[in-house]
């Protein structure tokens, strides 16, 4: 009897079907442990808003007690208390933080399943104004940050054989300069980083079925970015000049947070199990000059005439 082409190909798609999870499974996080690190504002916070209604326990990692003293009550609210989510004061800079937040949350939920890096810090300047101080205090927030914590997760994962995800938020900004007549080279260089340390560690985490991967979004409308300054050791001359530069904007707008928690929120599910190494980039088409209108800007600085 030969072989039977059609009878291997119902077979195999019989197999699909019975491998086939339920697909409220696949975009579920329920009964999973995260921590979201920057999780008092901005993304983060929306970050761990959406593991929780996704059915997670979330550990709040910031660097502000005070700040954590008033999300929980807004979480609290918002019908999750403290038997799902919890605040941990941590620096991300500082290696035994991080260890107490990987403690902290294990002791509480007994497991940690998934890892958000949401931490940043940036400011303004253009590099031949910008210190050293400056530059080393942004790099070692946003790179050496993202790198404590991965190291401390993966740690965990491995020891107790969980096959996690692991989600750093990165920037367009790495590869698409802005503001427009730049500012950003410390935030940037930073972001490119994260994507590199990202890929990287996805390299070496495969193996122990352990994700990593980066979400990269564009400007977005949030406490830290409404009240993002120049650096603070820039000359008001300076800062005056750079604010001036500022208001010349080409894009139509900044996108809303949750278009990026959501994308971060969908990498933290098993929807994301085909990914690893991968830069999600959800920002709005920015990259790639897609906009709704253009605003009429003026030339800056003016032609000059011959």
């Amino acid at each position: 009897m030969g072989y039977d082409v059609n009878a291997a190909n119902i077979a195999m798609l019989k197999g699909y079907v019975s491998m086939a999870r339920p697909m409220e499974e696949m975009f579920s996080v329920k009964g999973k442990t995260a921590i979201v690190t920057g999780a008092t504002s901005g993304l983060g916070f929306n970050i761990a808003l959406r593991l929780l209604q996704g059915g997670a326990n979330v550990v709040l990692a910031g660097s502000s007690q005070a700040k954590g003293d008033y999300t929980l009550p807004v979480l609290e609210e918002a019908g999750f208390g403290a038997d799902r989510v919890i605040f941990c004061q941590t620096n991300v800079r500082e290696e035994a933080d991080v260890e107490n937040l990987i403690k902290t949350a294990d002791e509480k939920f007994g497991s940690i399943d998934i890892f958000v890096n949401s931490a940043a810090v940036w400011s303004y300047a253009h590099i031949y104004d910008l210190s050293a101080e400056e530059f080393r205090r942004v790099i070692d927030t946003n790179i050496s940050g993202a790198f404590l914590g991965i190291k401390h997760v993966s740690k965990y994962m491995i020891e107790h054989k969980i096959e996690g995800k692991i989600t750093l938020i990165s920037s367009n900004c790495a590869w698409l300069p802005y503001p427009v007549f730049g500012g950003y080279p410390h935030y940037a260089s930073s972001k490119g980083g994260v994507n590199a340390l990202a890929i990287e560690a996805a390299k070496e985490l495969k193996r122990y079925g352990i994700m990593v991967n980066v979400v990269a979004p564009g400007g977005m409308v949030t406490a830290g970015a409404s009240g993002n300054m120049c650096a603070k050791d820039l000359p008001e001359e300076k800062q005056d000049e750079f604010y001036e530069e500022l208001m010349v904007w080409q894009s139509d707008g900044q996108q809303p947070v949750d278009t990026v928690a959501i994308v971060a929120y969908a990498m933290s599910t098993p929807m994301s199990d085909g990914m690893t190494g991968e830069i999600v980039v959800a920002d709005w088409g920015m990259s790639h000059n897609i906009v709704k209108y253009q605003p009429a800007i003026d030339q800056y600085p003016e032609e000059i005439e011959d």
